[in-house]
């Protein structure tokens, strides 16, 4: 991408990767950022820090009055949901927001923000003065919908394009300026733990619950993913044999669907919860299953373990 801006003072940047369980497929577009910013933002010097799945931040921090911080998230692991890595993580940010200027870089497109712990409210952000802090910023919401309360904080959310970039640029740039942007509030404390989860609901309405809210290319996608070991990396590789420009934002409709559940092993390791994978079975096509088994039974022989469903092998016999 292409970051124009206008001449301005310089800052520096703390560049916050999220490593939560959802992030894994994430980490070229951290690398694309960087360099974007490296080369055209109005930076002299940036630094990375990790954000954790128990919700907290490592790397070196940095102190400096001309600091603004980037947070790259899908906003959908442990951390940002009520619970001990949530009320951690939250003061963290509260911490940062009401001193420097904060926002969070949302690599899911803008239709998926509801999906996530941070949704975001559209409408206009005004600054009081170049660099204001989270705190000092104020927010008008385009449908009138008041705030979150007196005592949060607007964050913006971004998508990560030059568009939306140059936006909060111009905020952090200029004083008394007003930009369009989708703001999310901090609150001052998080609600109490959900009780409603998808592991409440048979596979038949998990499906169905996807089925109505997803894109064609994940929900065919997903039917595909039910024929292999639901891992990352044969995610990935079953994505690319689907799709001919495979969409990294399909994948994270799946993954954050709640058709998965994470479970022990490296970041990105998953199963289906239980009958998922049968239902969605029966929505592909049985030619289109068999070149999905047959990819990854060819890949088997490199792997620990086997590749393919014992559904897939079941449904083809």
């Amino acid at each position: 991408m292409t970051i124009r801006t206008n001449t301005g003072p310089a800052y520096r940047l703390q560049l916050v990767f999220d490593a939560g369980p959802t992030m894994s497929m994430w980490r070229p577009l951290l690398r694309r950022l960087r360099q974007s910013l490296d080369h055209d933002g109005p930076f002299e010097g940036a630094t990375v820090s990790v954000l954790t799945a128990d919700g907290t931040v490592r790397g070196r921090q940095v102190e400096d009055d001309r600091l603004v911080t980037l947070v790259l998230s899908d906003c959908s692991g442990p951390q940002w949901y009520p619970g001990p890595a949530g009320e951690r993580w939250y003061e963290t940010l509260r911490s940062w927001a009401r001193v420097r200027p904060v926002a969070v870089v949302q690599p899911l497109p803008e239709r998926m923000w509801r999906r996530t712990a941070l949704p975001g409210t559209p409408g206009r952000v005004h600054a009081p003065a170049a660099r204001s802090a989270n705190s000092g910023l104020t927010f008008t919401a385009y449908d009138g919908t008041p705030h979150a309360g007196a005592d949060s904080i607007p964050v913006p959310v971004l998508e990560p394009s030059s568009v939306w970039l140059e936006n909060w640029f111009t905020l952090l740039g200029t004083g008394g300026t007003e930009v369009p942007a989708t703001v999310a509030f901090i609150p001052q404390a998080l609600p109490a733990e959900e009780t409603t989860s998808p592991a409440r609901l048979t596979a038949e309405e998990l499906v169905l619950r996807f089925r109505a809210t997803a894109s064609p290319e994940a929900f065919r996608l997903a039917g595909h993913l039910a024929a292999g070991v639901p891992h990352l990396p044969v995610m990935q590789q079953v994505h690319r044999s689907v799709e001919t420009t495979p969409c990294p934002s399909h994948l994270a409709e799946v993954i954050l669907s709640g058709l998965l559940r994470a479970v022990p092993g490296p970041p990105g390791t998953y199963s289906f919860r239980e009958g998922v994978a049968s239902v969605l079975l029966r929505t592909v096509p049985r030619s289109s299953l068999s070149r999905t088994v047959a990819l990854l039974r060819r890949a088997e022989p490199s792997a620990r373990r086997p590749l393919v469903a014992a559904e897939a092998s079941r449904r083809l016999r």
